[in-house]
């Protein structure tokens, strides 16, 4: 799997008229696989770490004492952290999880700040791993979604795949797999209040400079929230250099384009909002599967940028064996 650059998507500062001269670029060099292979360790039984050569890639966290999953920090190969984890402002966002702040009427995202008697939890039931012939690593988790009352709405399934790092870009992908237990479940039952900060989310940064922009050429926070496009991404500067942070909407999701919900207005906070402006129903045994790549790069090559189109297109023709 090889990432190509083109001076197209993301400028990292560099003027328009420089861009112009970027006319052919070369695909980055990729050690073999088996020279820079992941490695997954586990902790206190909950909490697995995603190790390349000494150095933590990312760090998935599990448990009962926790409301929901999540995974923090996901770092660029250069060491740049594109996550958050309970930020002051908002001590529920964690990172890069998945939530929904309304499922059947229960809450399973804001964690302390659910509505009395709707606060929801993600239970671990098992965190298995595994490495991959490619060098990737591969965490499964099934969670039971249970009500405060203690009553299970939703079986999940979450598949993180870690790849190894591409030059100076980490990839990481989630099949997420839902299915409903009770004989009705809705994602999204209240339409007067509507809530669509949910599915894969994202809090990023903090980032200096940040700026958001979308598969279709749309710039600026408020302008792609809402917008149906096959990414979106946040870029800016941390620790004195370039990084970016994007989440991958795949072809095959019932709700592609996703109309990804976007805030940049006192965060920085992205998420994938399957059902967003739509409850979704799940009938009992019914499986609703998602699926996403997340990208975490920090500096390219001099003189070169990501192009997420680009990755995108190589994402769906791998997963077609093309």
């Amino acid at each position: 799997m090889q990432l190509f650059m083109r001076g197209r998507q993301m400028t990292w500062g560099i003027y328009p008229a420089v861009l112009a001269a970027m006319l052919v670029l070369h695909p980055l060099v990729v050690p073999a696989a088996e020279e820079q292979g992941l490695e997954a360790v586990s902790q206190f039984s909950k909490i697995t770490k995603i190790i390349q050569q000494q150095k933590e890639i990312a760090i998935h966290h599990a448990g009962e004492a926790l409301d929901k999953p999540f995974i923090h920090p996901l770092c660029t190969p250069d060491r740049r952290c594109i996550t958050y984890d309970a930020p002051a402002d908002h001590l529920h966002h964690r990172a890069l999880c998945v939530g929904w702040p309304d499922v059947s009427g229960t809450d399973f995202w804001a964690e302390v700040n659910s509505p009395p008697g709707k606060r929801g939890r993600m239970v671990p039931k098992s965190v298995e791993t595994r490495k991959l012939e490619n060098g990737a690593v591969e965490l499964r988790e099934k969670d039971a979604w249970l009500t405060e009352q203690e009553t299970e709405l939703v079986q999940s399934e979450q598949v993180w795949t870690f790849w190894p790092p591409e030059g100076n870009l980490q990839l990481v992908d989630l099949d997420l797999r839902l299915t409903a237990l009770e004989p009705e479940v809705i994602f999204g039952s209240d339409p007067n209040t509507p809530r669509e900060y949910h599915g894969l989310t994202l809090r990023a940064g903090p980032f200096a400079e940040p700026r958001y922009f979308n598969s279709e050429g749309i710039e600026g926070g408020q302008n792609c929230k809402g917008r149906p496009a096959k990414w979106c991404a946040l870029a800016g500067t941390q620790a004195g250099g370039p990084v970016l942070a994007a989440i991958l909407d795949h072809p095959s999701n019932s709700s592609h384009p996703t109309r990804f919900y976007v805030q940049d207005q006192g965060m920085q906070f992205i998420s994938s909002s399957p059902n967003y402006g739509k409850a979704k129903i799940l009938k009992q045994g019914e499986t609703w599967r998602l699926r996403y790549r997340v990208a975490a790069a920090g500096k390219p090559l001099e003189g070169r940028s990501w192009d997420l189109n680009e990755l995108w297109n190589q994402w769906v023709k791998a997963d077609k064996g093309e």
